[in-house]
Order: structure tokens, then sequence, then C-alpha cells
């Protein structure tokens, strides 16, 4: 068994809350994509659809140095979210999405990949 498999499992059983009997980490949430639609000339709008996607996150608090180091660019209030990738769902474009956790919304503001070699192990969202 390589290590890539290895780390894969136990983020699967992580974000299952199955690593550890008792322990909860993950929460579930709704990614909410937006797509763009065609531009309608007569109206002079543009349509959008949206799906939703069900994944289980881990949401976190920034640290103080990692906000004081982003000079401006993550907020005291902005959330880390960590998410699983989920098979046929790319979350690379999703700048503008919602994230809907329990009662809260976030608007997406970056997708970062955590990876091993060529498998996307984590998205590294942040939220506002």
């Amino acid at each position: 068994m390589g290590l890539n498999t290895v780390a894969s499992n136990l983020i699967s059983k992580t974000f299952d809350n199955t690593l550890v009997s008792g322990l909860t980490l993950s929460q579930s949430a709704t990614w909410v994509k937006k797509t763009a639609g065609s531009y309608n000339p007569l109206t002079g709008a543009s349509g959008q659809t949206t799906s939703n996607v069900s994944i289980n996150v881990i949401e976190q608090d920034y640290t103080t140095s990692e906000i004081l180091a982003a000079g401006g660019a993550i907020l005291n209030m902005d959330r880390r979210v960590l998410g699983k990738p989920v098979t046929g769902v790319d979350f690379e474009d999703s700048i503008g999405d919602a994230l809907t956790i329990g009662s809260r919304s976030h608007r997406i503001l970056s997708v970062r990949r955590v990876v091993l070699g060529t498998d996307s192990l984590i998205w590294d969202v942040q939220c506002r």
C-alpha cells in the first residue's frame, strides 16, 4: 500500500468521523456551485444556475499570525474550511460560490488544493 493510499484512507476516515471512536471533527455542509449562464442582450442580464453538493467539512479559525501575515487578505471574521475532494465535482473555479454550514452561509474567496504527488487530498477554502 503506497503513501498516497494511506494518506487518502486517513483523510477519508477523518471526514467520515470514523478515525477515532467518539471523535467528531467534520460536519455536513452544502457547497452551492454557481455557473454563469448565457447573456441575454434584450434584457441585459446573464442567467445563473446553481447546484448543491453535500460534503463533510472541518471548519477552523485562522490564527492571529496567519491574519497578520496575510496583510489584509484574511480578516478576523474569515473561516478556514477544509474539505475532502468529491468525485465528479470541480472546486477549482469556485470563487464566488457559497458554502452553507448549519444556518450560516459563507462566500468563497479562495480555494487551495493540498496535494501529495498527483493526488488532491484536501481543499483549503477561505470563506467570509
